[in-house]
């Protein structure tokens, strides 16, 4: 298949998205954090589109499991339970904080708490009231706690000063969701609501209450070539000649989205190896992974600081291992097999994170995300305790391939792509 030039469409969204800015958010001293329209810079623009449409379908190139929700393990249930499930703010593109749960904030005690305030029309899915203790009930982490002095008012208190509001308060372990006795789909609080009964394997059903409607719908194949010819209005995507493939479409606009995943390789072997060209191994758009990366300093969360009395046991064999279902992982492990004489062997998600805990493998090929709102939650969820050396190989990103004229959708600091708030 020859290659395509790709047309990009909202570059100041390219742009902004890749490097986000840090600016000032709409919280401040004495000041009330609002609801307010996007910034531009972060909607993916489809030409003039005068409303929703009453169904609206989304290709997805992943498996999704509801026990996961609310907190995505892949880019299919990132993109699913961020229309199922809200947190207490949401932070755009740019890094601006935007309201979800919570519509008001104020700063206090020169940033060391904030107070939310609820929306007054926030409920689940089946017209129980959200309340401020279904907010913080479980909730909390290193460095902030959640108190409920009021109904409606959230309190988030820091151990360190913060002029802005917390980004953690935009984490999808915040995300709000309560025990459905009926349904594999926890109950959640946003605008779209999912059950077992509008889930099957070939698509999942969400709604609203006004009777719109999003179908996820899997690639019946497993080409996801097929979803764009069914005509899906979106799909993510990190494979290269399928974005290719979508740019030769002639109703749809391909979208270039922020860096949003770093591959790691994680080993107990003392010392850094540098391993160059890795992006050219790969499928997906890849760069050399850039610094910045939040997994540096893992001591105030407790990662890495365990001690034994021996260091985790080797096979004896070089195996590195990866997450089978994840493609890129697989081709990075491969290529690193190659380099270090070793052996490449997938395991299931599962069974890749327990081995992982473990830590008796030579190596491990990681996906983090670039950005952790929380820190340490996201390093209990996809790191080892003991103690590891880690060498950053590539940055990938996604893109978007949107159907023009049907919908709006918004980016957030994350990447994550959804329908643009009403």
């Amino acid at each position: 298949m020859p290659a395509h030039r790709v047309p990009l469409i909202g570059l100041a969204l390219v742009a902004a998205c890749a490097h986000p800015r840090l600016s000032p958010n709409t919280g401040g001293a004495g000041v009330a954090g609002v609801r307010e329209a996007p910034d531009e810079s972060c909607l993916l623009s489809t030409g003039n589109v005068s409303s929703h449409a009453t169904t609206i379908t989304i290709g997805l190139t992943d498996s999704v499991d509801p026990r996961h929700a609310p907190v995505p393990r892949n880019d299919a249930e990132r993109l699913v339970f961020r229309h199922l499930y809200e947190r207490p703010i949401r932070i755009d593109c740019d890094n601006h904080p935007r309201a979800e749960l919570a519509d008001k904030w104020d700063k206090e005690d020169d940033g060391r708490r904030w107070t939310l305030r609820l929306r007054d029309a926030a409920q689940f899915w089946d017209g129980v009231p959200l309340t401020a203790q279904d907010v913080v009930f479980g909730k909390g982490g290193a460095g902030f706690t959640l108190g409920a002095p009021e109904t409606r008012v959230v309190a988030v208190s820091l151990a360190k000063a913060q002029g802005d509001v917390p980004a953690v308060l935009g984490d999808p372990g915040l995300a709000i969701t309560r025990p459905a006795p009926d349904s594999s789909w926890p109950i959640g609080t946003g605008t779209y609501w999912a059950t077992s009964a509008t889930t099957t394997a070939q698509q999942i059903r969400a709604h609203t209450s006004r009777g719109d409607t999003i179908v996820f719908k899997f690639a019946p194949t497993g080409d996801p070539r097929d979803l764009l010819d069914a005509g899906v209005d979106l799909l993510l995507t990190r494979d290269r000649a399928l974005r290719d493939y979508a740019a030769t479409l002639p109703n749809h606009t391909v979208v270039a989205l922020p860096w949003d995943r770093t591959y790691v390789y994680v080993t107990a072997e003392a010392g850094g190896t540098r391993f160059d060209g890795l992006e050219q191994s790969v499928r997906a758009e890849a760069r050399r992974a850039e610094g910045g990366f939040w997994w540096l300093d893992l001591k105030p969360c407790g990662i890495g600081t365990k001690t034994a009395s021996s260091p985790p046991a080797s096979t004896g064999q070089k195996r590195i291992l990866y997450t089978r279902t994840d493609p890129t992982a697989r081709e990075l492990a491969g290529r690193l097999a190659a380099l270090t004489h070793g052996v490449a062997t997938g395991r299931s998600p599962d069974d890749f994170s327990n081995a992982l805990d473990a830590g008796r493998d030579w190596g491990y090929v990681v996906a983090l995300p670039r950005v952790a709102p929380d820190v340490c939650r996201a390093a209990k969820d996809l790191l080892p305790s003991w103690p590891a050396t880690f060498t950053a190989l590539v940055d990938t990103r996604a893109t978007a391939i949107v159907r023009r004229g049907v919908a709006r959708w918004v980016v957030d600091q994350d990447g994550t792509v959804h329908l643009l708030p009403e």
